[in-house]
């Protein structure tokens, strides 16, 4: 281990304990930045599908300069989509991503310099990709003895940097062995409807292709680059995050019912929120014992516009209706009275009412509300 760094041992403890205990990312900063206190260290989240889930966090750097470093990490800037060509893990160099002229003469890049002033050298490396995200890890520093401080800078990313890609590799299990998130991922996959399981800080542990093809399309709730769940709309968030901090600290019901809007509140999709049990105590080691302080939260997403359907061949395999009573049967789960399927079916209401009867025998229902019930719990288990 390089000489800059005093203790090794604890340093890399410390790291590997961060990624248990989900304080990572302000560990990598702050080891950083006690080596180099001069420099200004940067932890870059960049999504390129979800560009409203970009964040930057550092140290060294005035807060009035934050946000419009925020703002610039858009996918068209030059030096962000460099970085997507670096491999994970090797350390770079600013002139390795683009040549120096080429930098001070791009607008983005101009934009991106004026905020970081004298801080017109890098060196870093990128921590973690996955899909669309990525994370990079980046010290700048002046100009003047560039060379020395690049030298050092080098050094001690190469030393510790295989240990943050390690570090963030277990943060992403989230406590669980490979073989249990991997089992917990095919279980939600089972399920029928959009599925995703969070902590009480909002950070999603595991979700299922559904609710990402609903993330994706960031109309009514989106995933963040550093894997926090968010509402579209800001009441919705702010309610949301109030139910579950009451939810957390057990002052509240451990089902919820909530509607999620998109930004001009013209769509809207139900969630189900539903406490998962209790903190887990897990022991690590033996002078280790760590306390996840947030319970888990199963959030489950039902858009209530789309219709549920039962295929003629599934209502003949559980009832033996015929394709005449399996037809009624999917009018009557849209929605439909008896008078309406006798309109659309051009047939004698008589003649649907003598369908209904042998429907309701065949499931042993006796009333139709009833029968409607029992063909949306069937068809919502077996949505495609």
């Amino acid at each position: 281990m390089t000489d800059m760094i005093s203790n090794a041992a604890v340093v890399l403890e410390r790291i590997y304990d961060s990624a248990l205990d989900d304080t990572f990312f302000e560990t990598v900063l702050d080891t950083i930045h006690s080596l180099f206190p001069d420099a200004v260290v940067l932890l870059i989240g960049q999504d390129t599908l979800r560009t409203a889930g970009n964040f930057l966090l550092c140290r060294g750097l005035a807060m009035d300069a934050i946000t419009p470093s925020v703002a610039d990490l858009a996918i068209d800037n030059p030096w962000l989509q460099h970085l997507w060509q670096r491999k994970e893990g090797v350390v770079y160099q600013d002139d390795e991503l683009m040549p120096h002229q080429e930098l001070l003469e791009s607008k983005s890049a101009k934009h991106w310099l004026s905020i970081f002033r004298p801080m017109v050298c890098a060196t870093g490396l990128v921590i973690n990709r996955r899909r669309a995200r990525q994370l990079v890890l980046e010290i700048r520093f002046p100009e003047p003895d560039h060379q020395r401080m690049r030298r050092n800078v080098t050094s001690v990313l190469e030393e510790l940097g295989p240990h943050f890609v390690r570090a963030a590799q277990i943060m992403r299990l989230n406590f669980h062995h490979p073989i249990d998130a991997q089992l917990i991922n095919d279980i939600l996959e089972m399920f029928p409807f959009p599925m995703l399981i969070m902590d009480a800080d909002f950070r999603v542990r595991s979700i299922n292709e559904r609710a990402e093809a609903l993330a994706d399309s960031m109309e009514t709730f989106f995933i963040s680059a550093d894997g926090e769940f968010h509402a579209v709309d800001l009441d919705t968030e702010l309610e949301l995050r109030k139910i579950v901090q009451q939810q957390n600290n057990g002052h509240r019901n451990d089902d919820e019912l909530i509607p999620l809007f998109n930004t001009d509140k013209t769509k809207r999709i139900f969630l189900s929120l539903t406490k998962l049990g209790k903190p887990v105590q897990r022991q690590l080691g033996p002078n280790s014992i760590y306390q996840k302080q947030s319970a888990r939260l199963a959030l489950v997403f039902q858009d209530t516009k789309e219709p549920l359907k039962l295929s003629h061949r599934a209502l003949w395999r559980a009832f033996k209706l015929t394709n005449a009573e399996a037809e009624l049967a999917s009018l009557l789960l849209e929605g439909c009275s008896v008078g309406e399927c006798a309109h659309r079916q051009h047939l004698a209401k008589q003649t649907l009412r003598n369908h209904l009867g042998s429907i309701m025998k065949k499931t042993q229902t006796n009333r139709q509300p009833q029968l409607v019930a029992l063909l949306t719990r069937l068809a919502l288990s077996t949505m495609p």
